[in-house]
């Protein structure tokens, strides 16, 4: 019983806070990309306009909520965009006091539109695995 916990903390559970983390350490630097570029850390760097990475950030964010809480809960999709914005929420008011960076209304918008778009690829992924036409994956 004991190792079946640890398990799932480890397999759902790890790699949600983990990314949660990294959000926050993203959003205490005055400016991620010129921070993070030189370094070699923003290896997947694209010149997109900043809504694109919010969309995926917070997609991402949704996807882990939702591998987390799928077993647990009932509503694990409308729990995974809610939870996805609250994180978008305190993730705004923690930039608030980060010098060099502003808050803004609007990126909390674009994250609960990611988690939104997230949840929806999931309802498309499952909808394709009941009708057949595709073989059943973990998500």
């Amino acid at each position: 019983m004991k190792s079946k916990f640890v398990k799932a903390v480890i397999i759902y559970w790890l790699p949600l806070i983990l990314y949660m983390s990294f959000i926050f350490y993203l959003s205490s630097l005055p400016n991620p990309v010129k921070t993070l570029a030189p370094k070699g850390l923003y290896v997947f760097y694209l010149d997109l306009p900043r809504i694109i990475y919010h969309i995926i950030e917070y997609g991402v964010l949704s996807l882990l909520f939702f591998r987390a809480l799928k077993d647990i809960s009932k509503h694990s999709q409308l729990s995974s965009i809610l939870f996805s914005a609250l994180y978008g929420i305190s993730d705004e008011f923690h930039q608030s006091i980060v010098p060099g960076r502003i808050p803004s209304t609007n990126d909390v918008l674009i994250d609960i539109f990611g988690a939104v778009a997230m949840q929806s690829i999931i309802n498309i992924y499952y909808y394709y695995l009941k009708a057949g036409k595709i073989k059943k994956q973990k998500v």
